[in-house]
């Protein structure tokens, strides 16, 4: 052959080849990110833990903290298109949907949307909401330092009342969207934006918190692919990650009791690990499997082999967008109807 072409022969489709990242490795250029993964080394008093476990992020305080194999997520990213949102394989197309946000993070998926107004007096709410008034540069502009959060609400007082643990509760949550479920480049400021939707915590599970993490976890691998000097990856990554494990097992750590009924999902992977299958977790290998993955290498149906896992709403199947405040993602589950069971015919244009 005399010529051989890097990209989509036609790009009717894939139209940002030019600035995909998949062209610098073509051309032998190497690229690294630092992905964005923190996770909370303690955890706060028994007493604001009782108030956070009736949220809907109660299912993540059981999570640990987990290795992320950065290598896995550069091969992943070299895969994934934004014109689709869904990872190319030589078997198909693939991607995260809802369905693995409800399943991996048990988090709601559905009801209200994460949006309102963004222009508000930010020391006027967090004063009503939290409290306590960041002071300096700990807020600048809409965000506020997670390090501030940390060391304000570290101690819970001992004549603490039902509202001051609340506010404590409040704290606690944002640093868990700011840190782990929704962290942006930024790496140590988390936005207060998020903030107005824990005023009643007894509300939070009439929001999708779930479509809220996947939209940015999708604007994040967006920015990823296509931004050639972005060292940063936003969004959450854990979730990422334990989507490949579970679908492409060559890839995954072996539990040491793969019976334990974990729920949710991504906890398996903050225990004590045996091994992993892929030697020095070397990018190039990894690339060499997405290579040569064949359809059965590729579980479609994880879930159905795990019968302790809920029933969650048939909704997450929907053809719709993603929505959290300005990021707007559209959730291609045509695409992906083998992940659903269904036979993939082909997909209609928007």
């Amino acid at each position: 052959m005399e010529y051989l072409n890097p990209g989509p022969i036609d790009t009717s489709l894939l139209t940002m080849q030019n600035e995909h990242i998949s062209n610098d490795v073509w051309n032998g250029i190497e690229c690294s990110f630092r992905p964005r993964y923190c996770f909370w080394q303690s955890l706060p008093s028994e007493s604001v833990l009782q108030v956070i476990r009736t949220t809907a992020f109660g299912n993540l305080l059981t999570l640990g903290p987990a290795e992320i194999n950065n290598h896995l997520l550069l091969a992943l990213i070299e895969r994934w298109r934004p014109e689709t949102h869904t990872f190319h394989f030589t078997c198909g197309e693939a991607t995260i949907t809802l369905e693995d946000v409800a399943y991996q993070l048990g988090i709601p998926i559905e009801v209200e949307v994460i949006t309102g107004v963004t222009s508000m007096d930010w020391e006027d709410i967090c004063m009503q909401l939290l409290g306590a008034v960041p002071a300096g540069n700990e807020l600048m502009g809409q965000r506020v330092k997670l390090t501030w959060l940390e060391r304000t609400f570290r101690d819970l007082p001992d004549n603490a009342n039902d509202v001051i643990i609340e506010q404590h509760a409040k704290a606690f949550i944002l640093r868990m969207i700011g840190e782990f479920l929704m962290p942006d480049t930024s790496g140590n400021r988390v936005h207060l934006m998020y903030l107005p939707f824990l005023d009643d915590l007894t509300e939070t599970f009439q929001y999708s918190w779930g479509s809220a993490v996947l939209a940015c976890l999708y604007r994040g691998l967006c920015r990823a692919a296509t931004t050639t000097d972005q060292k940063e990856i936003g969004g959450c990554l854990l979730l990422l990650q334990s989507w490949a494990y579970d679908r492409i097992q060559n890839l995954a750590p072996r539990l040491r009791d793969p019976t334990i009924p974990y729920f949710p999902l991504v906890k398996r992977w903050s225990q004590h690990l045996i091994t992993t299958n892929i030697p020095g977790h070397v990018v190039n290998i990894i690339r060499a499997m997405f290579d040569r993955m064949c359809v059965d290498q590729f579980r479609w149906m994880p879930y159905s082999q795990l019968p302790y896992l809920p029933n969650i709403s048939e909704k997450c199947r929907s053809r719709v967008p993603l929505i959290c405040f300005a990021i707007v993602e559209w959730h291609p589950t045509d695409r992906v109807m083998r992940q659903f069971g269904f036979a993939q015919p082909i997909p209609q244009d928007l």
